[in-house]
C-alpha cells in the first residue's frame, strides 16, 4: 500500500464532498422554484416573447462550498509535489507546491524551483502533463479559480438556460418533444430579460392545427470575471477536479 498516493486520494475525496455539499445546496435552492418564465405577445413583431422572473438570486453562500472544493482539489496537488520532493530523498520548503503557470516558458522554470529534490523521472513526469496555460488547461483552470477565490467569493448566478423543451401536439397523433440547447445563453440572469422567442409564423401554424408548448430549465452558473465565465457549476467543476485527479495517478508511481 501507498500511504502518500492514499493521503492524495484522500484530498481529492474531501474536495468532492464539497461538491456534494454543494449540489445539495443548489437543489434545494432550485426546489424554490426561483425563475418563472412569463409569456406575452411582442406587438411590433407578433411574436410570442417569455420573460423571465428572477424570484430570488443564487444565494451568496453557494461560493462557500464552491471554494473549498476547488481548494481542496488544488491542495491536493501541492500535497502531491511535497510527497515527491520527498521521495526524491528531497527537503520540501516554502517554494514547494505544484507547478501550474501561465506560459510554458515559465512554466519550466517554476517546474525545477517547485519540484526541487523530486528525482528526475517525477519532474519529467510533471511536464508530460503540460499543466499551464495552453498546454493541459483544465490544470490552469483549477489553479485560476484557486487563486480568484482566495481574493473575492466566486459568487454563482443564474444562466438562461440550461434547456428549453419544446412539445408539438397534433391531431389524433401523440405529442412530439424535442430538446433543446439555445446557443445564446444569458448570464447574469436578468429580471424580467426575454431569453426564448416563437416566431409570428409558428404561433400561425399553432392556430392551423398544431399545438406547441414550452417548458424550460436554467443552469446556476459561474459569475462573470472568472476563467469558466457562464459555465454551468455543475457538472463543470465536478469534471474538472476528476480529469485533474485522474491526469496526476500516473505520478503515483514515484511515490514511496
Amino acid at each position: 500500500m501507498n500511504q502518500a498516493a492514499d493521503e492524495v486520494r484522500l484530498k481529492f475525496e474531501r474536495s468532492r464532498r464539497h461538491l456534494t455539499e454543494l449540489e445539495s445546496e443548489i437543489k434545494s435552492y432550485r426546489d424554490r422554484e426561483p425563475f418563472r418564465m412569463h409569456p406575452e405577445e411582442d406587438e411590433a413583431t407578433g411574436d410570442l416573447v417569455y420573460r423571465v422572473e428572477v424570484k430570488e438570486s443564487p444565494p451568496v453562500e453557494l461560493g462557500l462550498p464552491l471554494g473549498d472544493a476547488i481548494h481542496s482539489a488544488r491542495s491536493a496537488l501541492d500535497y502531491l509535489a511535497w510527497q515527491l520532493v520527498i521521495a526524491g530523498g528531497g527537503a520540501p520548503d516554502f517554494n514547494t507546491m505544484f507547478p501550474i503557470s501561465e506560459t510554458e516558458a515559465k512554466f519550466n522554470g517554476d517546474c525545477q524551483r517547485r519540484l526541487r529534490g523530486a528525482s528526475g523521472s517525477a519532474v519529467s513526469a510533471v511536464q508530460a502533463l503540460r499543466p499551464f496555460q495552453g498546454g493541459d488547461d483544465r490544470f490552469w483552470r483549477l489553479h485560476k479559480l484557486d487563486i480568484e477565490d482566495k481574493h473575492r467569493l466566486l459568487i454563482p448566478v443564474g444562466a438562461a438556460y440550461r434547456s428549453v423543451n419544446v412539445s408539438f401536439a397534433f391531431a389524433g397523433l401523440n405529442p412530439i418533444v424535442l430538446g433543446l440547447n439555445p446557443a445564446d445563453r444569458e448570464y447574469p440572469l436578468k429580471n424580467g430579460a426575454i431569453v426564448y422567442r416563437v416566431m409570428k409564423a409558428a404561433r400561425e401554424s399553432a392556430n392551423q392545427g398544431m399545438g406547441e408548448t414550452h417548458s424550460f430549465s436554467f443552469d446556476i452558473a459561474f459569475g462573470e470575471g472568472v476563467i469558466v465565465s457562464g459555465e454551468p457549476i455543475m457538472p463543470t467543476l465536478a469534471d474538472l477536479i476528476r480529469d485533474v485527479e485522474s491526469a496526476v495517478v500516473p505520478l503515483f508511481q514515484f511515490l514511496n
